[in-house]
Formats: C-alpha cells, sequence, structure tokens
C-alpha cells in the first residue's frame, strides 16, 4: 500500500510556472491595481505586476497567525473610482481571507464594490467557501501546501 506524505511541497520552479499560468487569465480581468495579501501572495503579486505592467500595493490580512490587518488606502480609492482592483494570495484554502477582505470594502463604500473586486491565487482548495476569478492549481487534497518561502 503506498502512503502519501502528510504535506505537499512547492518549489520555486512550481511557483514560477503557477505565476506564468495565471499571466493570461489575469490579463482578461485588465486589473488597474494588483495587491499581494501578505504574506503568502506578495511574490506572485510581483510577478503579475512586472508580467502585466501594472501598479502594486500590499496589504496583511491574516486569518490565522497574529490576525493583523493593515492595508492602503489606494485599494479604496481605486475602488471608490470603480477602477479593477486585483488581490492575490498564495492559497485559497478556506475562503474566509477573501471574504473578509470583500465585507471590508464593501461595508465601507458607498456603492456595491464587489464587481471591482477580482481575486486570484496560485491554489485553490475545492472545499473553500469562496470561488477566486482565477487560480493555477485547483485542488481536491486536505493536505497542508508548503510553499518554499515557509518554514516545514
Amino acid at each position: 500500500m503506498m502512503k502519501l506524505k502528510e504535506k505537499i511541497y512547492l518549489g520555486y520552479d512550481d511557483v514560477l510556472s503557477m505565476c506564468k499560468n495565471l499571466e493570461y487569465e489575469v490579463s482578461k480581468i485588465k486589473p488597474d491595481l494588483i495587491v499581494g495579501i501578505a504574506r503568502g501572495g506578495l511574490l506572485p503579486a510581483l510577478h503579475l505586476s512586472h508580467a502585466l505592467d501594472v501598479p502594486m500595493e500590499c496589504m496583511h490580512w491574516s486569518t490565522r497567525d497574529s490576525g493583523m490587518r493593515t492595508f492602503s488606502g489606494i485599494i479604496e480609492e481605486e475602488l471608490n473610482d470603480q477602477r479593477t482592483v486585483v488581490f492575490v494570495d498564495d492559497i485559497n484554502d478556506s475562503g474566509l481571507t477573501m471574504n473578509q477582505i470583500i465585507e471590508e470594502y464593501t461595508y465601507n463604500s458607498n456603492f456595491d464594490t464587489r464587481p471591482h473586486m477580482k481575486f486570484v491565487s496560485l491554489v485553490e482548495k475545492v472545499g473553500s467557501t469562496f470561488e477566486t476569478d482565477a487560480c493555477s492549481l485547483r485542488i481536491d487534497d486536505p493536505r497542508w501546501i508548503v510553499f518554499p518561502w515557509e518554514k516545514d
């Protein structure tokens, strides 16, 4: 009987390949701003920003570690101007991060910002409560995904 490892390990080559896969999908969205969700979304957001020649901002939105949330007012300005903002994360596991970001920006706005908010991730778990606008790998596997920038 074959026993699978408890975790799935991705290398930088895997991540670069996934970023390249996302380029086409994100280019169809025609973003005005790309937002990297710290920490895991920063590297893919930077890649997409350079590849598509679109400005990038960073935001910290942690649902797991510290619960800390900080972000730039530029994101809110872009949404208020009805410009398209693409939020990038490394993984959409449960959907909690993306659902909370939508709640935050729709609650504080005078109009429906949701059509201007797009979400992409390198990996998306099938069981997530949120479906991204694009992902490089959609996986039905409960194992923990270890990205190359993480400690094991």
